[in-house]
């Protein structure tokens, strides 16, 4: 089964919804990075998911929606938030052994990934000027990030996996499009991650990976990011199910690199750190492709719009 072609107005819009939940994704990071001072990188991943079906039940309770919270082809739903949930997990074991800035080049393979896998996946068209597009971002991330290949080796698959996975979760999303309220789409991937990365904590904590498998937030500031990684949680996802919803993946994949775009500027903005000339001109060449996406839409819209010539 394939994903049926969204309409051509609602393409626009599918492009406007994700370059914005790219620009807020680095703000829930940045919360997250100040939980992690008090707790390990994935007991912070599973608070998320937890805050994320918290503010999910308790919007679908206030909306007169508590019974329908488990969607119909329930099953696909959960599937989703499990493939979200090992990103999360993946990307925050990767931490522990190398880099960031390494972590960070492996695992934005996805938008390559997701292209590639949109023809047979979802039946989707992938011409060579959006592939052009999204390798002209791909290197642009390259550029501002400037991995130390020295690092890569056995531990560069768990990025690696966190790519494949996080490009497994939008190609779910995009196939239960329209299936199910964004509620109860919201509120099913938070228990999926509670179970995926509960279930994980246990068996590492088991192991003696951990000294516990979980650890709740440390006072007033503790659970006011708690909270805040809840709602944002809820809101960026929120907005990439919709996205996805309105756009085809392979469209919509070259904007997940403006996620560099918005985490350079939240870096100026909030703690002083002025780009370098290398990642002014990364930015640049993301936001070349985004732009060029848009046009080439824009082009296509257009031409579904004229008539028929004789």
């Amino acid at each position: 089964m394939t994903a049926s072609p969204p309409p051509g107005g609602s393409i626009g819009r599918g492009i406007a919804v994700m370059v914005l939940a790219m620009a807020i994704v680095p703000g829930m990071d940045a919360l997250a990075k100040l939980l992690a001072r008090q707790m390990a990188g994935p007991h912070v991943a599973f608070l998320r998911f937890i805050g994320q079906a918290l503010v999910a039940g308790g919007i679908g309770l206030v909306l007169g929606e508590g019974r329908r919270l488990i969607p119909e082809r329930a099953w696909g739903h959960f599937l989703r938030g499990a493939f979200l949930a090992l990103t999360s997990l993946q990307f925050y074991s990767a931490l522990a052994t190398m880099p960031l800035t390494d972590a960070l080049a492996i695992a934005f393979a996805e938008p390559m990934i997701l292209t590639a896998v949109s023809p047979w996946a979802l039946g989707e068209t992938v011409g060579w000027r959006r592939w052009s597009a999204c390798g002209v971002g791909f290197i642009g991330t390259l550029i501002i990030i400037r991995p130390n290949f020295d690092h890569f080796g056995l531990t560069a698959l768990l990025p690696l996996g966190s790519a494949f996975t996080f490009a497994a979760y939008h190609v779910a999303t995009r196939r239960l499009a329209g299936q199910g309220t964004l509620v109860a789409a919201q509120f099913t991937t938070g228990l999926a991650g509670i179970v995926v990365l509960g279930l994980g904590l246990l068996v590492a904590w088991a192991a003696g990976l951990v000294d516990t498998p979980v650890v709740l937030p440390l006072g007033l500031h503790g659970w006011a990011l708690f909270a805040g990684i809840g709602v944002m949680s809820f809101v960026t996802h929120g907005m990439i199910i919709k996205a996805f919803e309105q756009a085809p993946a392979a469209v919509l994949a070259p904007f997940g690199y403006l996620e560099i775009v918005s985490a350079t500027a939240l870096g100026l903005l909030v703690f002083g750190d002025f780009p370098d000339r290398p990642t002014w001109i990364g930015v640049g060449l993301i936001v070349a492709s985004g732009l060029y996406i848009v046009h080439r839409e824009r082009l296509r819209a257009l031409s579904r719009k004229l008539p028929p010539t004789e």
